[in-house]
């Protein structure tokens, strides 16, 4: 099928749950029938609407279906993982946690509670504006690896005198470890980081006692309009509660000169040695110090202690240094890899490179690092054709056919090769992936470029542009989040040049780039509340749909995950919208936010608000289309089960109860009965293979038919679906029996009941 413009509307397929597991098979597509439509509109609204449908049927001849690009919505999240984990030097996997039933079953956490409340049931004008709770995990990670600064005493003594701190430390200083430690010590509870676009001057905050609050992005806008007042308020907001909140500023942020109570000048950071030591000795669990006998490691903390580097990196050579210790890894290697990541080395390496082939080779490994060869290769010589091309206008630049070596680039770059594999429609195939032996390379190389390089940096970005409209999902994206990142310097440049042009183009490929483009702003600098206040803007009525579609659709990524309380009301006020392709986005997104670590109960108890029967039409219908995505987004894996089962047979306590209810509703909506009953094929096929899942999935079933107060129709498709050429039959005869078992006990209970009253 030729590329469909996803703002058309798409129609309701099936996917198979083995293949959208493959992340470059696409899903098999089904019948297509209409999407299902609002039964009760508007009349006022229903000749827009008409018109609206029109209109976005029109922009492309061809549609794919809702499980096209659901599939999609998963892929690119999978590819922008993948991507920011390589551009950080995240070791590959680190992140990707595989969604075991135990985080479903026994979770009996009250739906719609966040941080101490619930949401559906406050009527005050207070939100909460927590972001995540910092794992008990990390802190005791921070306590045996933390070595004080000379103002952490200091922060400590002004924190017990008052509630509100701004801590003021260049970036890299260790400024979030500092915060983190402090407000563990002083706080009795949990310690929560606040969602970055939070306004400290807004008194719409609720706050949990005894708890610490840090806030890591302030930026001069916020600055400017913050006054002693501000800050006055909200002590005595936090004192009530016996809370304590850290802001941490940059150097760089000016402020008010009547703010001198509240603030705090950090200093000099922590001894660079006993730092590197602590990070050693954690992962040892054991003193290190012949390691730090070795000539090589001296020579390297005399660096580091006189052109102090980033917190970060630091840790990065105390984990290196407890491979060594462990003869994981030769010290020769590790002295190698930080002596050409500082000073001249790095530079005179990336200065000096021994041809413009190799030189984009570098680059493009940059953008594609742990990318397979061919993808390098192929970035990197149209990279080496347009930088050519500048550099000789007038003349084509002949290539030689066996002009460099694969080996001699990729020694060039200071990288390496290794056989791993690739998932295709077909399976798995066996390719050569490569990546810089120092993780650390992809941002600097790309850093490089932008501080010395100005017209190179002009190619680049164009060459980044026409990388986004890729085929190759994981091109667009990789492509993306090397724009994202150099957007940091320049994002207000980047933002007109590229990523807003990839936003509004309507592509999905383009689409998955801009997403990509904004991570790194977000999520990894203090650019989070001007993208934050970006994406509102974008998703105003008055804006071209390709471009709300593409704020909707970033809101179910690690943005949305981060802001909660600010996403799930954006896609809200998305999913009542009289575009479809819209709905859809919003749909999509609050599935992402569903599968997302901590938000489960927070985004069921949101689908029953959107899809109560007295709900707005389109938000009850967007609802309705979401908890079918969320249930084919993804299956769970389960100690019993041979193979993944549906998630909804996996949740308990108040999370099934939640799940009954809204697949209830699903079969009593007209128009999607017909989906739902498809779905639940789906798991009865998986129960023919796999006849672990039968019993549950027949409570599951018994517990619907009761929600729905027919517990005959379920019995009936069942048996229907048996009849069919290679149905499921063993696993039908296995569920109407339990079913039946199931009905009998049921009504002898309930005789048992009216006999005892």
């Amino acid at each position: 099928m030729r590329e469909a413009d996803p703002e058309t509307p798409p129609t309701d397929g099936r996917t198979d749950g083995k293949e959208a597991e493959n992340s470059n098979a696409k899903p098999r597509g089904g019948d297509t029938p209409e999407p299902a439509t609002d039964i009760s509109r508007n009349p006022d609204t229903a000749e827009q609407d008409d018109k609206n449908k029109q209109d976005e049927q029109t922009q492309q001849p061809e549609q794919t279906t809702d499980d096209d690009l659901l599939y999609e919505t998963r892929a690119t999240a999978a590819s922008m993982y993948d991507a920011v984990d390589a551009m950080r030097g995240i070791p590959p996997g680190a992140r990707h946690v595989f969604i075991h039933a135990t985080n479903f079953i026994g979770g009996d956490a009250t739906i719609g509670t966040q941080v101490g409340r619930d949401n559906l049931g406050n009527t005050t004008n207070h939100r909460t504006v927590a972001r995540g709770e910092v794992t008990t995990e990390r802190l005791e990670r921070i306590r045996r690896i933390f070595v004080e600064p000379k103002v952490f005493q200091d922060i400590r003594r002004r924190l017990g005198a008052q509630s509100l701190l701004l801590l003021r430390a260049p970036q890299g200083w260790g400024r979030t470890t500092v915060a983190l430690r402090a407000l563990d010590e002083e706080s009795t509870t949990s310690v929560y980081t606040l969602e970055p676009d939070v306004e400290l001057r807004s008194l719409e905050i609720e706050f949990t006692r005894h708890t610490g609050y840090l806030m890591e992005s302030f930026g001069p806008d916020q600055a400017v309009h913050l006054h002693r007042f501000h800050l006055e308020q909200l002590s005595g907001r936090l004192s009530e509660q016996d809370c304590l909140m850290i802001v941490l500023l940059d150097n760089a942020t000016a402020l008010p000169p009547d703010l001198g109570e509240f603030l705090v000048d950090a200093g000099d950071p922590a001894d660079t040695t006993e730092l590197v030591r602590n990070h050693v000795r954690y992962r040892l669990d054991r003193d290190p110090a012949e390691i730090f006998d070795l000539p090589e490691v001296g020579s390297l903390l005399d660096r580091y202690i006189r052109d102090r580097p980033a917190a970060r990196v630091l840790a990065q050579l105390g984990d290196e240094l407890a491979d060594v210790a462990d003869e994981r890894t030769e010290i020769t290697e590790v002295h190698d890899r930080h002596d050409a990541a500082i000073g001249e080395g790095f530079r005179q390496w990336f200065d000096e490179q021994p041809s413009l082939e190799a030189r984009a080779f570098t680059i493009a490994l940059a953008v594609f690092n742990r990318m397979p060869l061919y993808i390098v290769s192929d970035a990197a010589r149209t990279l080496a054709r347009v930088i050519a091309s500048e550099e000789q206008p007038d003349e084509t630049p002949a290539w030689p056919v066996f002009g460099s070596r694969n080996s001699e680039l990729i020694a060039a770059a200071r990288a390496r090769s290794y056989r791993s594999t690739e998932n295709t429609i077909y399976g798995e195939i066996p390719v050569h992936v490569v990546e810089f032996t120092d993780p650390s390379y992809p941002p600097k190389v790309l850093d490089r470029v932008w501080q010395e390089y100005h017209t190179a940096l002009e190619l680049v970005r164009d060459w980044l542009r026409t990388l986004g409209s890729s085929s190759d999902l994981r091109v667009c994206v990789h492509a993306g989040v090397a724009a994202g990142l150099l957007s940091t310097f320049e994002f207000e440049h980047a933002r007109t040049v590229v990523i807003e042009p990839w936003a509004r183009s309507g592509t999905r490929y383009n689409r998955a780039a801009a997403m990509a483009a904004l991570q790194f702003p977000f999520l990894y600098s203090d650019l989070a509340p001007l993208v934050s206040r970006m994406l509102d803007t974008w998703l105003q009525r008055d804006q071209p749909l390709a471009l709300r579609v593409t704020a909707a659709r970033a809101l179910g990524s690690e943005i949305g995950q981060a802001m909660p309380e600010t996403a799930i009301p954006r896609l809200r006020r998305a999913a009542r919208s009289t575009r479809f392709s819209l709905r859809l986005a919003a749909s999509f997104s609050m599935a992402q936010l569903f599968w997302s670590g901590g938000l489960t109960d927070r985004i069921l108890s949101e689908l029953l608000r959107w899809t109560r029967p007295a709900a707005r039409p389109r938000l009850r219908d967007t609802g309705l289309r979401c908890v079918l995505a969320l249930s084919r987004y993804r299956r769970v894996r389960t100690e019993q089960g041979l193979l993944e089962w549906p998630v909804a047979v996996c949740l308990t306590g108040t999370r099934r109860e939640a799940i009954i209810a809204l697949f209830a509703r699903l079969m009593e909506s007209p128009g999607h009965p017909p989906d739902t009953y498809a779905e639940i094929q789906d798991w009865v096929s998986i129960a023919e293979k796999d006849p672990n899942l039968r019993e549950p999935l027949a409570r599951f079933l018994f517990d619907l038919g009761n929600a729905m107060q027919d517990i005959e129709i379920l019995p009936y498709h069942l048996k229907e679906w048996a009849t069919e050429p290679k149905g499921p039959r063993r696993a039908v005869q296995e569920l109407l029996t339990i079913l039946d078992s199931m009905g009998r006990v049921d009504s002898k209970q309930l005789d048992s009941k009216e006999r005892t009253e």
